[in-house]
This record gives structure tokens, sequence and C-alpha cells, in this order.
């Protein structure tokens, strides 16, 4: 914990962190938690809590299950199967970063079983979720790369429609600033400017580098 001896710097330090909180936003300091208990399972990578609050996981994503008239994604009844193994019924803690909400209303967070596993790297570690940057809840996206890779070596999960050896007629376009990588046509892609423009020579190479695929271009897997 950083203690500020000089009342000056002291008194800097609490407007920092009154400026935080009055945009959402939180130390990433790593001591924020709840324990919390789930009450059901909405899909890979979000939870309903007991008291009605809806949890995302931070710093992954998983296929999309049925909505309306559109198809589940592949793999997406599985992502909502081994979450229901990994968290159903349990007691939770959850860990924030530097934002806690999204637009939608849900809660971003780490969430940890009670043994201490990370439920956002163990998704990973069973190729049924792929890492997705989203800025400033960044503080442990290399830590979800390495789990990313790992599945990636092993070639599981929604690693299997993930060819390393791709050869696309063209690259995909990358975003440094986003971490999101385009189809080289999409037209949101080429909107990008160029300081952030890197070229990807297929999309194993993209999510290697710790990129996720931007869903209006891409299916995914």
């Amino acid at each position: 914990m950083t203690v500020f001896k000089d009342p000056a710097l002291k008194r800097i330090g609490i407007l920092a962190i009154l400026t935080l909180l009055a945009m959402g936003l939180r130390p990433a300091d790593g001591l924020c938690s709840e324990w919390v208990h789930v009450k059901w399972v909405v899909d890979g990578d979000t939870i309903v809590l007991r008291d009605g609050r809806h949890v995302r996981y931070i710093g992954i994503d998983t296929p999309e299950i049925r909505h309306e008239d559109q198809p589940a994604e592949p793999l997406a009844v599985r992502a909502l199967s081994v979450n229901r193994q990994i968290v159903e019924g349990r007691r939770l803690r959850l860990v924030y970063d530097r934002q806690r909400t999204d637009r939608y209303g849900r809660t971003l967070a780490y969430v940890y079983r009670g043994d201490g596993l990370l439920v956002n790297a163990e998704l990973l570690e069973k190729g049924v979720a792929h890492v997705l940057y989203q800025w400033p809840n960044s503080s442990k996206t290399r830590h979800l790369l390495e789990y990313q890779r790992n599945a990636m070596q092993r070639g599981i999960g929604i690693w299997q429609h993930v060819r390393k050896d791709a050869r696309p007629d063209r690259p995909y376009r990358g975003n440094r600033r986003s971490k999101r990588f385009h189809r080289p046509d999409c037209p949101l892609g080429q909107t990008m400017a160029p300081k952030n423009l890197v070229w990807m020579k297929n999309q194993w190479a993209a999510c290697w580098a710790g990129y996720a695929p931007a869903r209006e271009c891409i299916a995914f897997p």
C-alpha cells in the first residue's frame, strides 16, 4: 500500500483516488474484493449472483449461446457447460480491476473459487474462451494470455478450429490500441489510425499475440 508522508502529496493522492471513483474506476491494487454466491450460470463468461447482479468475467470472451434468431456459435454450449461445472452453486470471490461495471450494468471481475482457482484462466486453459483485452481492466492480461497460449499449443477446444499454418489471401488488420483484428476488407478495420495498424498473417498469429477477433467482421472460431 502506498503511504504519502508529505501532506501535499497525500492530498494529491486522495484527489486522484476520488477522481478515479467518480469515473467509475478504482485503483488496480488487487485488494478490492468480495465474497458472493452463484445463483445460476448464464453462459461461458457470465453468471448471476443471489443478489441479482450479473457478473461478466474480465479479460476473456466465450462463444455466444443462442439468442432469439441468432444460432449458437461453435462450442458455445460446451463453454456454458464448463462454466457450470466450475462455479455453479459455489461461493466465489470477486476481485475487481479499475472499472467495476460495463455499459450494460454488469459487474466486471476476476472470479476465484474458494480453492484459489481463477475461473477466467481456467476457461482459457480448457480452450473454451479466448483473451479479450478491455482497457482499463488489463492488470491480468499477460497472465491470462499464458493460459490461452497453453491451450493453443495443445490444440484443444476452439483452437481445433484455428489453423496455425493458414495462409489467407490477405493478412488481417490488427489494432495496437484496441487489441482487435479485422478482416482486410472490413470497413471498420480500414478506419483505424495508421500508427495503430499492425498486420497479422493469420488468425492464429493474431490470437497468439493477444489480439481478439472483431465481431463486426469475423466469425470466430
